[in-house]
């Protein structure tokens, strides 16, 4: 898992969409940006057919999983159920958790995050496996700095100079019970403003690299068993993965395409958008996606690549 850093507070997201709809985008731009040309049916190992194709060696070789993302969503026709999916997200569930914390307002430190010891009861509430590091910092914990982020980005928390407090929002932020349709609008607007910010940070401070391959691999974790990766590139050397270059080398550009994309997935797992779990043997590494929330991942780089268009 990346380390997470102390993210831009300097940059809003929200700033340069707020006459757009925050749950807007279709997600089409997966397909426009994804590797190509897409792979042909190799051996089981599959590295060939990505030696030859340049679809990224360490994905399935099945190609983009269109099936999956074409699914039906929830919210189009019950907006109950849909905010009850939304409301397992751990990215959701962090929010709406740090709202209750925060209140009427509450003291922040220096670097603009929650003071240790109140960061080490909410990982306690939460249950949340800290490692055994020794906390310093919010910005150690990417479970809390994930609602953190997205709630600043989106104007539900305004910091100013010590202090945080709770500020109207692009979008209310509707209670699942009262209100389970403005829920769910509340919910997608989190994603996509994180996942925003995310893409318009560097990776050294808690960006993403937002490459294709990250996109493609993306498609896969919706699969019923999820994607399952070499847990480090040693691993994937050791399976004799990587593709060689002309001298016979491992490809270090190959490395860095494995690399880039494991990154961007630790990333938004340690953020609660993903679900992240090692295999017992420590030798692999499998991601869970969300319908509901990879589509908001994709229409943040629909917004992010017509800011750059």
């Amino acid at each position: 898992m990346p380390t997470q850093r102390e993210p831009r507070r300097d940059h809003h997201p929200r700033d340069e969409h707020e006459n757009r709809d925050p749950a807007a985008g279709s997600g089409s731009a997966l397909f426009s940006h994804a590797p190509e040309p897409e792979p042909e049916a190799t051996d089981a190992a599959g590295s060939a057919g990505a030696e030859q194709t340049g679809w990224p060696w360490f994905l399935p070789q099945d190609g983009l999983r269109h099936d999956l993302m074409e699914s039906s969503v929830a919210d189009e026709t019950d907006p109950a159920v849909a905010a009850d999916l939304y409301a397992r997200s751990p990215l959701v569930r962090g929010a709406v958790r740090l709202l209750e914390h925060v209140g009427e307002g509450r003291e922040v430190t220096a670097d603009g995050g929650l003071p240790p010891a109140e960061v080490r009861a909410l990982a306690g509430a939460w249950q949340l496996d800290l490692g055994g590091q020794e906390l310093t910092s919010m910005w150690q914990v990417g479970e809390i700095v994930g609602p953190w982020n997205a709630l600043v980005s989106g104007g539900w928390l305004s910091l100013d100079g010590s202090w945080v407090m709770p500020t109207e929002g692009v979008t209310p932020a509707a209670s699942q019970a009262d209100d389970p349709e403005a829920f769910v609008r509340f919910s997608r607007a989190l994603i996509l403003l994180l996942v925003l910010d995310a893409l318009t940070q560097g990776p050294d401070d808690g960006g993403l690299f937002g490459d294709p391959d990250a996109f493609a691999a993306l498609t896969h974790t919706l699969s019923p068993e999820g994607l399952r990766l070499p847990a480090t590139i040693r691993v994937a050397l050791d399976r004799g993965l990587v593709p060689e270059d002309p001298g016979g080398d491992p490809d270090m550009d190959e490395v860095q395409r494995y690399w880039r994309t494991d990154h961007d997935l630790a990333a938004l797992a340690a953020y609660g958008l993903l679900h992240r779990e090692m295999s017992p043997d420590g030798q692999d590494t499998r991601y869970r996606g969300t319908l509901e929330v990879i589509r908001e991942i994709f229409g943040a780089l629909e917004m992010v690549s017509e800011l750059d268009g």
